[in-house]
């Protein structure tokens, strides 16, 4: 691929040790059938395995090599974006493999369709391996039908998703990624975004292969820092009384569904009490470490 060559869209895929999963992304990238310029940029942070190394094999993909540290969700997709030379940025995670050759042009039809559609996103198929909670949310969060979103919709649990999401640079361009933000700079972004009179379409008809069967502490971590980077509550008390209560709500609602699904699914009971007790796990790791995040943005 030329460099020099006028591009539609620019494919950026943030990697960092992605030796198992970044080639099958971009075969799959450079397999899409589209009459669109594709262009491709990794962005490495530091990878110490064989990452670079297979990123190097495919001709014409844009290798950008950051360190390690200077690493951040907003901070390195807004690089990606300002070295993308297409009129539209699609996102993409190093582990999240588009499912067939018309992820692309489904994924940008809506932006097509509707000058005031700000960002489109696709829908995420989980792994084999996916514990049976995280399934749920992933049905529930990302179904079948396709939706377009708007300001009406700004409690919606995913509103948009760089895992899979193509943004129109010049929108990019008034309403960049928060630089500091910790996590989930993509709900950010798409709360800005609406609140500004643009809507966001979830294609799900495109598709990518995408799931993670975190630990704990991997849950815990990821939830306090999304407690942190987002404004909850406006004073310490409420902090404390109104996010305790948020807490243990959400906490209940979400474990009472996760042991029905379970329940009614079709594995055996054996594995039915093991994927129940993963769900508690994880659900009390989530809850607590949104808790402590919002208790810490205020009192620290």
């Amino acid at each position: 691929m030329n460099e020099t060559k006028r591009e539609d869209v620019t494919v950026v895929i943030p990697a960092k040790n992605e030796e198992s999963n970044i080639r099958y992304c971009l075969q799959a990238v450079a397999g899409q059938k589209t009459n669109a310029k594709v262009g491709i940029i990794v962005i490495d942070s530091g990878s110490t395995d064989r990452t670079v190394e297979i990123v190097r094999e495919f001709a014409g993909v844009r290798l950008h090599r950051i360190p390690a540290e200077e690493f951040a969700h907003g901070k390195t997709r807004n690089l990606g974006a300002s070295l993308a030379q297409g009129d539209v940025i699609v996102f993409l995670n190093a582990d999240a493999v588009p499912v067939d050759e018309r992820w692309l042009d489904e994924l940008l039809l809506p932006l097509a369709q509707d000058p005031g559609i700000a960002g489109s996103y696709s829908r995420h198929v989980p792994l084999d391996d996916c514990y049976l909670y995280m399934k749920r949310d992933l049905n529930r969060s990302m179904p079948p039908e396709e939706r377009v979103r708007d300001e009406d919709m700004l409690l919606d649990f995913m509103q948009f998703s760089t895992v899979s999401g193509a943004i129109r640079k010049d929108v990019w361009l008034l309403f960049p990624f928060d630089d500091d933000i910790a996590i989930a700079e993509d709900q950010d972004w798409a709360r800005r975004v609406l609140d500004n009179g643009y809507n966001i379409a979830y294609a799900s008809h495109s598709l990518v292969v995408h799931s993670h069967n975190y630990t704990n502490r991997q849950l815990y971590r990821i939830k306090y820092s999304v407690g942190l980077s987002f404004h909850r509550f406006d004073t310490r008390s409420g902090a404390l009384i109104g996010g305790f209560v948020l807490a243990i709500g959400g906490f209940i609602v979400k474990a009472c569904g996760d042991m029905w699904y379970i329940w009614k699914s079709g594995v055996n009971t054996k594995e039915k009490i093991r994927q129940m007790g993963i769900a508690l796990g994880a659900r009390a790791a989530t809850f607590w470490g949104k808790y402590r995040g919002w208790n810490r943005r205020r009192t620290g």
